[in-house]
């Protein structure tokens, strides 16, 4: 009776232990409790093909899925491709540079050890100067991305939420440690309340899902194609740039040494100016 009961002890813990695995986020990067970036497993099975939102056949296809390769420069020429209307002539980027910077590096990272069933949660935060000047405010964006059938997905839960110090104080009043926020971050599943703030691209590779105004996607492959076009646009602007200041000297060089003349230096300077 007792190695009886000892076995199912054993059994008992071996459960937990491998379900707490399973279950376990991968923590790519971490600020603090509300900046995180983290690989997390979700229950297709349970929730998206009950529902019908995600067939059988795009969950089997693991090929076409993570984890994948995706450079890190594509990823951020992607996120900085997004951006928010604000009025009719104002728009602004969804992701501050720096967060760009973050996310860009940690999600090429997380893709390769993602597998299909996981997405990679995001919370970022960024600080905005208030009461002119004087006081500087905290606001959260946070989402999830995932790579599925040649397209990079981005899924936007929350935008400029404002840190709440009331919050704050209420469950943290000896200010000893930050006070974690339960984050919207997305889901594939269409959501009850759609998101309000109207995205628009500088990238034509980039689209948003059909039916969604929080889904937005990208053909990795078109993608590429384009960092690489400016890349070598901005090589190409540089190496111009180099070479037209090198015939500056050149000409200066010329005329302190009385090699032409000085309407001859004039009319060379013009010709390189206009070149500018």
């Amino acid at each position: 009776m007792m190695k009886l009961t000892l076995k199912i002890q054993v059994a008992i813990i071996s459960i937990f232990f491998a379900t707490s695995s399973f279950s376990s986020d991968t923590i790519l990067w971490s600020e603090d409790e509300n900046s995180v970036i983290k690989i997390q497993n979700n229950n297709f099975e349970g929730i998206y093909l009950k529902k019908g939102n995600i067939t059988e056949s795009e969950l089997i296809e693991q090929k076409k899925s993570q984890p994948v390769e995706i450079n890190e420069q594509d990823i951020f020429t992607f996120l900085s491709s997004i951006k928010i209307i604000k009025n009719k002539s104002t728009t602004e980027s969804l992701f501050t540079e720096k967060q760009q910077n973050n996310l860009a590096k940690h999600l090429s990272i997380g893709l390769k050890k993602a597998k299909p069933h996981q997405d990679i949660l995001f919370s970022l935060a960024k600080e905005k100067i208030a009461l002119g000047g004087l006081k500087k405010q905290t606001y959260f964006i946070a989402g999830r991305a995932f790579f599925n059938d040649g397209l990079l997905n981005l899924i936007i839960g929350e935008y400029n939420r404002l840190a709440n110090s009331a919050y704050e104080m209420a469950y943290d009043p000896t200010n000893q440690g930050l006070v974690e926020y339960n984050f919207n971050y997305g889901e594939r599943v269409a959501p009850k309340f759609p998101f309000n703030e109207k995205i628009v691209f500088t990238l034509s590779s980039v689209t948003m899902k059909s039916g969604r105004t929080d889904w937005v996607t990208v053909n990795v492959e078109e993608l590429h194609k384009t960092t690489l076009s400016n890349d070598i646009v901005k090589k190409g602007s540089k190496s111009n740039k180099d070479t037209l200041i090198q015939r500056f000297k050149i000409l200066e060089k010329l005329r302190k040494e009385e090699l032409i003349t000085e309407e001859e230096y004039q009319q060379k300077r013009k010709v390189l100016l206009r070149n500018l």
